[in-house]
């Protein structure tokens, strides 16, 4: 007798679910950034492919925790836009010592201003990791074992460097930056000449910042130096206890970032290397974008102008391997929000597809810990163009376009759509999206059959007491039909005369919008 091995699940994150080993029992997916400026909504990937993958552990029965460093004792290396120009004399001191250059808004530091704004968009989309600062970790003392390991292993260090890297270090260099005891800079610092206990160091000028030119001895303990980005990386490794943690593309390329810090969190610090991936970059138009450089949309922007649960969704559907070019601009977001529809009507049954994963991403998409539902969508579209209508009742109207009464559910989604329309045709929607009811209706651009079937609609509304859209379809084609007129020129005329366009809305339920004698009277006008 034979049985079957249980089918593994192709979506992505299920996948490395099942190929990454827990070490003690248990999974810590780790990520990081450094808040060098305001921080683009493409550092919102990294993000959210770590939480996605943190819920499908859990959901796999493994226990899990989900941490995110924010290494603010990074030095200041770029000079974000927006900043006022004297803070070019903060270039090079670690960015928890840099001030805030929006005090008004209550952080102590620039690293924090910017963080906690980032963790704030973050958290609202359901990524809830625990936060580590890596100035609060060194000066706690946390990482002392670690330095002092890494220093007395400084060969090991420079022999994966010029393996792995291709890069061979000066004679007695060290893998640290020591903070300047006479500037406070830890970008201007070489270190060398570890005794146990101290280390020497010279401040001297570097391509971003100025150094003061002293030297001397200090120790590298308890927050007066950092590991060099490599090294903490991999020191962050073994810290955290992480089992699972990607990066950009970037640090993958051969002998790169990754390839080093594998290296070194075996055979420096003596710990199994997590499992780790690639992710590829998401874009604005074709654009990369930058924290350090201000290039990008910010991640706050982004948070504003979409739902929590879509932007998970656009992050959550593509695997990491597939680039993602968002531009928000013209029709992407209406896409969007039908996207989303689409994988709800295919989750409860109502539409086949082939793709076995889109309950599993619809699922993971939510916020909240929200099971998803069941239940009508507004279309966005439809709303957009029903909220620039005066005078219109939105859950009426999408009441008529339902067919039946919305539900609490419902008109709660509807209340949220309209906020959101608002914000994409202030920002984003092309001109075409925009309308409005003309005061003159150009009649004399019409043809007599497409003015015959207006006015011919307009009689068997008015007899009419149902308002049931398929009626009226059923109706327009007949009319269209008797008068030898093809319904797009019906619809042409129609959006003509109300909207001074040749296309527009859905007609029928836009008509079904309006003041019902209102439309009567300008479909037979002509007459």
């Amino acid at each position: 007798m034979t049985t079957e091995k249980p089918q593994l699940s192709q979506f992505w994150a299920d996948r490395i679910t099942a190929e990454a080993k827990p070490y003690n029992g248990k999974h810590v997916i780790g990520d990081a950034k450094t808040p060098s400026g305001r921080i683009h909504v493409g550092s919102l990937r990294g993000v959210l492919i770590h939480d996605v993958i943190y819920k499908a552990v859990r959901d796999s029965g493994q226990k899990a925790e989900y941490v995110y460093r924010f290494d603010d004792l990074d030095p200041m290396d770029g000079f974000p836009p927006g900043v006022p120009e004297s803070f070019r004399e903060h270039m090079g001191k670690p960015l928890c010592d840099v001030p805030n250059p929006e005090p008004k808004s209550g952080q102590k530091s620039f690293a924090r201003l910017y963080a906690e704004e980032f963790q704030d968009v973050f958290e609202k989309l359901d990524c809830k990791p625990r936060i580590a600062y890596s100035s609060e970790l060194y000066r706690a003392g946390k990482l002392n074992k670690l330095i002092h390991l890494a220093l007395e292993r400084a060969v090991v260090f420079n022999e994966i460097n010029a393996r792995v890297a291709k890069v061979k270090k000066p004679v007695g260099w060290l893998p640290i930056n020591v903070i300047c005891p006479e500037c406070g800079k830890i970008g201007t610092t070489r270190v060398s000449d570890f005794d146990g206990k101290t280390v020497a160091y010279q401040c001297a000028d570097v391509k971003y910042a100025k150094g003061c030119c002293s030297n001397g001895r200090i120790s590298p303990f308890d927050g007066h130096a950092k590991l060099t980005w490599k090294a903490d990386w991999a020191a962050a490794f073994v810290l955290h206890g992480v089992t699972i943690e990607g990066a950009g593309k970037d640090h993958y390329a051969a002998g790169g970032s990754r390839d080093v810090a594998n290296e070194v969190v075996e055979k420096v610090f003596d710990y199994p290397h997590p499992y780790n991936f690639p992710y590829e970059f998401f874009i604005m138009g074709g654009k990369k974008m930058s924290t350090s450089k201000g290039v990008g949309v910010s991640a706050v922007d982004m948070g504003q102008s979409l739902p929590p649960e879509l932007l998970r969704f656009v992050m959550t559907r593509y695997k990491p391997q597939t680039a993602i070019d968002f531009n928000p601009d013209g029709e992407t977001v209406p896409r969007l929000y039908d996207d989303w529809d689409r994988f709800s009507r295919i989750t409860f049954g109502h539409e086949t597809v082939r793709d076995p994963d889109v309950p599993r991403i619809f699922a993971l998409s939510q916020v909240q810990h929200q099971k998803p539902t069941d239940h009508f969508h507004p279309p966005f579209s439809y709303v957009a163009f029903l909220s620039q209508i005066p005078g219109v009742h939105l859950a009426d109207a999408m009441e008529k376009y339902k067919g039946t009464p919305l539900t609490m559910e419902e008109k709660h989604e509807l209340d949220g759509r309209a906020r959101y329309t608002k914000v994409w045709l202030e920002r984003f929607a092309p001109e075409d999206a925009k309308i409005r009811i003309v005061e003159t209706p150009d009649y004399a651009s019409l043809s007599a059959r497409q003015k015959e079937a207006l006015n011919e609609f307009a009689q068997f509304l008015e007899a009419q007491t149902a308002t049931d859209i398929p009626t009226q379809v059923d109706a327009l084609k007949a009319i269209c039909e008797k008068n030898g007129l093809k319904t797009g020129d019906f619809f042409a005329a129609a959006y003509k005369i109300f909207i001074g366009r040749d296309k527009g809305p859905k007609l029928l339920p836009f008509l079904a919008a309006l003041d019902k004698k209102m439309v009567q009277k300008r479909l037979r006008q002509q007459h």
